[in-house]
């Protein structure tokens, strides 16, 4: 029988691991619930339960596939695209107030042209009206 490629063997590996780990401490539990443990063989019984479940937190961890390694390098991948998203965020910033800037200017470009303009347009006005003036006055 093969197993597909695509990690559905590794997830079924990590559930039948965990399952087995968790049936063996019960049956730990249910022996030594059931079986009294001698005063002579006490302390090593104990040392073996402490053990056991000093590594537990370990195993379980190698079984189900999550290593520390695994957890900081992702945490370290995300502190890294949180910092991309702050600098494309303040890049963004910078260049919506450049926008903000040229439209400012293209407005103050335009009031000077209509100013212009309208000085243009008043300077001729009183040019032709001296022009007609010195005409009538000459004439």
């Amino acid at each position: 029988m093969t197993l597909p490629k695509n990690g559905v063997a590794k997830e079924i590996r990590h559930y039948v691991g965990s399952l087995f780990i968790f049936l063996l401490i019960m049956a730990i539990i249910f022996i030594l619930m059931k079986y009294p443990v001698l005063e002579t063989n006490k302390e090593v019984v104990m040392m073996l339960i402490g053990t056991l479940s000093a590594s537990i937190g370990l195993v379980i961890s190698t079984i189900t596939g999550s290593k520390p390694d695994d957890i900081n390098a992702l945490k370290t991948e995300i502190e890294k695209k949180n910092e991309q998203i702050e600098n494309l965020v303040e890049a963004k910033d910078n260049l919506e107030a450049m926008i903000i800037n040229l439209q400012k200017q293209i407005l103050e470009n335009q009031d000077d042209v209509m100013d212009k303009i309208i000085l243009k347009a008043a300077l001729d006005y009183d040019d032709r009206e001296a022009a007609l003036k010195q005409l009538k006055q000459n004439g």
